[in-house]
Parts: structure tokens; C-alpha cells; sequence
């Protein structure tokens, strides 16, 4: 079983570091630590083909694979195999994908001046799913915005999406339980297996320090990752969202988070804080190890992140 999942994350893996062309088949976001479709990656059908046999084929194994794509690409998987539990995508799923896009989208739905289409335009995207002529306005922006989100997750990446699907269908496609019962957060299950518990010392290995004195970090920081590791797995989880706004493993497993621990001032009233975009946590320097445990736990219960709610 070791030499068979090993010989599937390799081969995955070749697929999303490997370039085939002049282009990378996948573009990998920081910030959601997910991979997508690159649009880019024309005239590599038969790649994207053998990725989604893989894909099957590691099913049929049962080995999962690392966790690296978003929800979203398991609906399009059901939805080619024509299965009832295949969902609409919406906004969120967009979110997880290009959260910056997701965030302008939500803006327009929350715009409710009239002048809606001179402020926003008409989002630049060829429309296959409107009328060309259609202009946004309060009554519209709804199906408009969900058009939009139809068009990005299907033809958009239609050269790379479809024989992706067209692999894992020629290997899975006979299976009725994920044609008829499975939705996409069980197929994700199927391929990907449970969420990985966080490993608190494989994330110190591979961490950063800045701004400690050589006594602090010394007496100080092992305090943080004493009460890191003491801290529930959902609490673990907490702190990895709080730093880097997503509760993914990195592809390369828990020690290349990249975090970065600075010290950001000393008292007990200061709370620590965080760069999501550099995985750095801002932790001030507390009196004691409870003052300490305290304030993490503060700050992360009262963080939403950037998530779209």
C-alpha cells in the first residue's frame, strides 16, 4: 500500500509541478493553498485526460491523494457523470477559487443604487449564457452574477475541465453509487480521505522567527509551541486559518506552511494578529504561558478571515 500511494502522489504531483508545453497544466493560489485549471494550458487535452484517469485509478486502489483542489471540482466531475447530486456552483465555490473575483461579485449584489451597470460595467466576459446586449441593473444582477459563475466554471476552462472529467468517467463512469448517491463533499472524502490532523511540530520545523531576543527565543517561543500543541485539533485548526486564511495541508505536507512567527510588542492587553498573505502570525509577548494561551484563543475565536460567508 506505501508503494502504491507513493507511486500516485508522485505521478499527481508531476502533473501540477510539470510543465507541458509552455504552460503549467494547474495554477496554484497562495492564499486558499488550492490548485485550478489554467486557462492558459491550451492543446493538452491528452494530459488533462490522463490526469482524471489517475485520478479513477487511485480510487479504484483506494489511496487518496492529497487534498489540492477546491469543492468544486468534484460537482463538475458528478455533474459529467450525469449524477442528481451534482450542486449549481455558487458564489462561495468561486470564492474558494479566485477570492478576490468572489469579492467584487459580492460587491455588485450588495450595490443597490441605480446606477449599477456605470459603476460596475459589464464584468468583460463573453457572455454564452446572457444576451450580448444585456445590461446589469438591480433587477438582473442576481441571474447576472450567477451567469458569470456558470461561465467560470464551465467554459472557461472547458479544454481543460472536460477531458479531465472524460477520464475519470472512463474509469469510474460504470459505478452507480457515484452516479446516483454521492454528492461532492463525499466524493472529496472518496478521493481525498478525512481532514489531516495539523502537526504542530512538522509546522515548527519548517517555521521562521523574527524580531526575538536570543533569550526569548529561548525561554519565550517555547511557551507558543507548547500551547499550540496543547490546544484541541479544532483549535488547531483554528490557528492555521487565522494565520493563512485556509485550513488546507500544503501539497508538501504540514512542515512547508512557511510560518513565520514575529514578536509584535509585550503586555497582556495586546492580542496577537496576523498576514495571512505571508503566513506570518504577530504574537506579542505575554507575561505568562496562561496570559499567552488566553490571548491565542481570543483572537482566533473573534477572526472570520476572509472567508465568504
Amino acid at each position: 500500500p506505501g508503494v502504491t500511494r507513493e507511486f500516485f502522489q508522485v505521478a499527481l504531483r508531476s502533473f501540477l509541478d510539470g510543465e507541458f508545453g509552455d504552460e503549467k497544466l494547474f495554477v496554484y493560489h497562495e492564499q486558499s493553498r488550492l490548485y485550478w485549471f489554467n486557462e492558459k494550458a491550451k492543446n493538452s487535452e491528452q494530459c488533462f485526460r490522463s490526469y482524471g484517469i489517475l485520478l479513477g485509478q487511485a480510487v479504484l486502489n483506494n489511496t487518496h491523494v492529497p487534498n489540492i483542489f477546491p469543492r468544486a471540482l468534484y460537482d463538475r466531475l458528478l455533474e459529467a457523470l450525469v449524477s442528481p447530486c451534482a450542486r449549481t456552483l455558487r458564489l462561495e465555490d468561486l470564492g474558494a477559487v479566485c477570492p478576490d473575483t468572489a469579492k467584487s461579485l459580492r460587491q455588485i449584489l450588495e450595490y443597490n443604487e441605480e446606477d449599477i451597470a456605470e459603476v460596475f460595467g459589464d464584468l468583460g466576459w463573453p457572455r454564452s449564457r446572457l444576451p450580448e446586449e444585456l445590461v446589469i441593473s438591480q433587477a438582473n444582477k442576481a441571474d447576472f452574477i450567477q451567469a458569470y459563475i456558470d461561465w467560470f466554471f464551465h467554459e472557461r476552462v472547458d479544454a481543460q475541465l472536460r477531458p479531465l472529467c472524460e477520464g475519470f468517467k472512463g474509469v469510474l463512469g460504470g459505478s452507480s453509487l457515484l452516479r446516483t448517491i454521492v454528492d461532492a463533499v463525499q466524493l472529496e472524502k472518496i478521493v481525498c480521505g478525512g481532514a489531516e490532523q495539523v502537526d504542530v511540530n512538522a509546522i515548527r520545523s519548517g517555521s521562521e522567527i523574527e524580531g526575538w531576543t536570543p533569550q526569548e527565543e529561548s525561554e519565550y517561543l517555547p511557551w507558543f509551541w507548547e500551547v499550540l500543541a496543547s490546544f484541541t485539533a479544532a483549535e488547531k485548526v483554528q490557528v492555521v486559518v487565522f494565520v493563512t486564511a485556509s485550513d488546507r495541508v500544503p501539497l508538501r505536507g504540514w512542515q512547508a506552511l512557511g510560518l513565520i512567527v514575529q514578536k509584535n510588542g509585550v503586555g497582556d492587553d495586546r492580542l496577537p494578529s496576523a498576514y495571512t498573505c505571508f503566513s506570518q502570525l504577530l504574537l506579542p509577548r505575554f507575561s505568562s504561558k496562561e496570559k499567552l494561551r488566553s490571548g491565542l484563543l481570543l483572537a482566533i475565536a473573534n477572526s472570520e478571515g476572509f472567508g465568504l460567508r
